[in-house]
């Protein structure tokens, strides 16, 4: 029998919940955005990527547009299609509003959650492949692991999408709701997977034309871009159905 995308969906939610480190939420904001704390960035870190519903918080107060995209999401799953510039607008919107310092994650700092080892005075673009660590870490890639570009991807866009696709089904071909897959050690979900997340600083210092994105997204399907070591490159202004963002407050 077929399982329906919503009974499949609340399968894979409570095996995330069943899954998840222990980590307790350190706060949790006006927009119930929950925060854990991690000391190895010194900085609270948002559970989960910027949902549809936070971002609309910010768009209705603003008068901001806003261009959905050509699938369904709920305002549970994670905000796309919003530039670098977009995604710190609305850190600086949210950190006003509740007297709190919001921002992205550096690129380093993603890397040091990561379980990267590099040396900071390299460039993005010059950085080692992390051969043997992928975005949700050493484990060996499953349906658990992340939304990637899996079997569910390609049976809706094989007609329409040159790639190809993990030999796996995840459960979704879009975007999945935020928390419906594993937290990782550091207690966040879709740190790996779902969409790529803008972080701050420049993938090719010093020329600094082009911005970063990390993570991986249901789009990511090659071997080159499933290391955690991968950085997308992209226009700061750029806004795409794959890329969302998360943040971080220094001020509890």
């Amino acid at each position: 029998m077929q399982r329906t995308p919503i009974i499949l969906a609340l399968l894979i939610a409570l095996t995330a919940s069943a899954q998840s480190p222990k980590i307790e939420t350190a706060f949790t904001n006006s927009l119930e955005m929950p925060f854990v704390r991690n000391a190895s960035i010194n900085a609270l870190v948002c559970r989960y990527e910027t949902r549809v519903k936070d971002y609309q918080a910010f768009a209705t107060a603003t008068n901001t547009d806003w261009k959905k995209p050509d699938f369904l999401q709920t305002p549970d799953h994670p905000a796309i299609n919003l530039s670098f510039t977009e995604a710190q607008a609305f850190c600086e919107w949210l950190g006003k509003k509740e007297g709190r310092k919001y921002r992205l994650l550096t690129d380093a700092e993603w890397s040091l959650l990561a379980g990267l080892k590099e040396n900071t005075d390299v460039a993005p673009k010059l950085q080692p492949v992390s051969t043997g660590i992928y975005h949700w870490g050493t484990a060996p890639l499953s349906s658990k692991v992340g939304n990637f570009c899996d079997e569910a991807f390609g049976k809706k866009y094989r007609a329409s999408y040159d790639a190809k696709w993990l030999e796996i089904d995840d459960g979704f071909a879009d975007t999945a709701p935020v928390g419906s897959y594993p937290a990782d050690s550091n207690g966040l979900f879709d740190f790996a997977g779902n969409v790529w997340e803008w972080v701050a600083g420049w993938y090719d210092p010093p020329g600094n034309t082009l911005r970063i994105v990390r993570g991986g997204a249901f789009r990511t399907g090659g071997e080159k871009r499933l290391m955690a070591s991968f950085r997308g490159p992209d226009p700061y202004d750029i806004h795409l159905d794959s890329v969302g963002f998360r943040i971080v407050c220094e001020k509890e």
